[in-house]
């Protein structure tokens, strides 16, 4: 799969490269700090702190499980600097735990479907696009992209369910509420 993604060009490197920026840490960081500005400015507390919650604990476990798995790098060249180990992938964990996270408080905050559509496919597509990146400048393997996807996936259906919820009581059983109370 590897070999058939490994065609670079002088344009589709300068591409890539500007689309890998978009996921480096400092630069999703600045993106977090910029929309919880707006969100709290238009009263979203709720979503402010959905999406730091969201960036914070990808970010930690995505770390964790670095350390943890330590997966050298692909061997082939580089056409980006890359430090520490490859699995999961941090860039395409953030991104899915940022983009995504916009998506969903978009489709929350806004009422017309056009818009969430349009947001939707644009927060899937740079999620798409940065996982890509880092298979096509060579800092990844597939398996990589996909574990930092799952990973942010997970934590973001744990976060969205807590949040979202009713009285953030998430797994409502039922009749465990009143043999609790005998």
């Amino acid at each position: 799969m590897i070999s058939e993604i490994y065609h670079h060009s002088a344009w589709s490197l300068k591409f890539f490269r500007g689309i890998t920026f978009l996921g480096n840490t400092d630069q999703t960081i600045a993106i977090v700090i910029i929309f919880t500005i707006i969100l709290l400015w238009k009263r979203y507390y709720y979503a402010a702190i959905f999406l730091i919650i969201n960036k914070i604990l990808v970010t930690s476990t995505n770390t964790i499980i670095k350390h943890l798995v330590e997966r050298e790098r692909p061997i082939h060249h580089h056409f980006v600097y890359a430090g520490g180990f490859s699995y999961p992938s941090g860039h395409s964990a953030s991104a899915f735990a940022l983009y995504i996270t916009l998506f969903i408080i978009a489709w929350f905050v806004f009422k017309n479907l056009k818009l969430r559509v349009l947001i939707g496919i644009s927060c899937l597509t740079m999620t798409l696009l940065i996982g890509y990146s880092r298979i096509f400048l060579g800092v990844h393997y597939p398996s990589d992209i996909i574990g930092g996807y799952l990973l942010a996936a997970t934590i973001l259906t744990f976060t969205t369910l807590f949040l979202f919820s009713q009285n953030l009581l998430v797994f409502k059983f039922k009749h465990i509420n009143e043999q609790c109370d005998k």
